[in-house]
């Protein structure tokens, strides 16, 4: 039994991500966490502290107790804020407790620091499915959102991002290295394909065939134990252009790679495979870790 994790916020890729963990959950079983993450940060943010006394007024710029009781009624809307949307969850068909095939959810709000909270939470699930930004990204310049990113790269288990409205899922393209974090990810990918029943594509990227050969040979040792449809894509071009062009050969599909290759600090200054595709993919994009 899996467990899923759902932060939700309300916004189209938070909606387009708590319905592909529903999709996991009703096909590879397990238990999702659907948990809307009133941010803390905002009533910590010295710029509230200056709004409050602004509207005070000079003559009551000390008074700690007011701000403290401003502070309060913030925290009281955004989670009340959380708990009705939450509570419309209700109607989705999906988490209808009478429907044929009913998942299994539990909903509730956290009061935390967004970012911390995901990271320490993630050491508990299987998968975190999120959107790759949130309700806040037009407020703020960047390639996706602050809190996605930073559960990319340190939270502990695979991060499932959607990039764009929810489609179903009818293929998977899987980048695959051998390395141990490709691995992982093959080994997903043979559960998630016979568990749904949806084919897989392992794309080889390398400019030497004899090596792409050797790797795909060792790919069969991981395939051979899942009943699923796999396929092989091998080619010379770079690895963040061959899943982004095969994504686009083969519409609805999931793209599975690692996040990091050998050296991570070295891609964090100057990108990676996995950031190249989450900048331009359409298909929602699952890294391992």
């Amino acid at each position: 039994m899996k467990r899923y994790l759902v932060p939700y916020d309300g916004s189209k890729l938070g909606k387009a991500a708590l319905s592909y963990a529903v999709k996991f959950a009703g096909s590879v079983p397990g238990s999702i966490d659907i948990i809307y993450i009133a941010d803390e940060r905002v009533m910590t943010n010295p710029i509230f502290d200056l709004t409050v006394l602004a509207l005070q007024g000079l003559g009551s710029l000390g008074d700690i107790q007011y701000r403290q009781k401003a502070k309060l009624e913030l925290k009281a809307k955004l989670v009340a804020l959380g708990e009705d949307l939450l509570d419309g969850l209700k109607s989705l068909p999906e988490l209808n407790p009478d429907a044929e095939n009913p998942v299994a959810y539990t909903t509730r709000v956290e009061v935390a620091n967004p970012i911390k909270f995901l990271i320490e939470a993630s050491e508990n699930y299987d998968v975190i499915f999120m959107g790759l930004w949130g309700e806040m990204q037009k407020l703020k310049a960047g390639l996706w959102g602050s809190t996605s990113e930073a559960v990319i790269r340190k939270g502990g288990c695979p991060v499932f991002l959607a990039t764009s409205e929810f489609t179903e899922m009818e293929s998977i393209i899987v980048g695959f290295d051998n390395r141990p974090r490709a691995r992982q990810a093959l080994a997903w990918v043979g559960m998630i394909g016979e568990s749904m029943s949806i084919p897989v594509e392992v794309v080889v990227c390398g400019s030497d065939e004899d090596w792409r050969w050797s790797i795909i040979q060792e790919a069969d040792k991981i395939t051979e134990s899942y009943d699923a449809e796999f396929s092989y894509n091998q080619t010379g071009d770079r690895t963040a252009k061959a899943l982004l062009q095969a994504s686009e050969d083969h519409p609805g599909s999931l793209v599975c790679m690692g996040a990091f290759g050998d050296k991570p600090l070295r891609e964090f200054f100057l990108g990676s495979a996995a950031e190249e595709v989450l900048r331009n993919s359409n298909s929602p994009v699952m890294l391992f870790k």
